[in-house]
């Protein structure tokens, strides 16, 4: 997870969507990308080359210049959350078409 959300809050929301059923298992444990400074550099990935990691994110600006092509944009998405919002569904797919090339 590489999230601007501090990895305790982080955590808690993972186990109450877990909790919920709502995540799978797996999601309370996944790995947090502790980084800093004002973009998602891949190079904070642990044990992989950036080419290596694809970068799921709503915000352009988090990009780190030189990664664009890691980056699979996502449509923003705040409150009230519509039911019948795609975006993961989209992500998933676009997701899936990336790691199948």
């Amino acid at each position: 997870m590489f999230t601007t959300v501090k990895e305790e809050r982080f955590r808690n929301i993972a186990r109450l969507l877990v909790d919920e059923k709502v995540a799978p298992a797996w999601f309370a444990d996944v790995e947090y990308i502790a980084w800093q400074g004002e973009t998602k550099d891949l190079q904070f990935v642990p044990g992989v080359d950036p080419h290596q990691v694809l970068l799921v994110d709503d915000f352009e600006k988090y990009v780190h210049p030189g990664q664009e092509a890691q980056w699979l944009q996502v449509g923003h998405f705040d409150h009230p959350y519509s039911s019948e919002d795609r975006g993961l569904a989209e992500v998933l797919n676009a997701l899936a078409a990336r790691v199948a090339r």
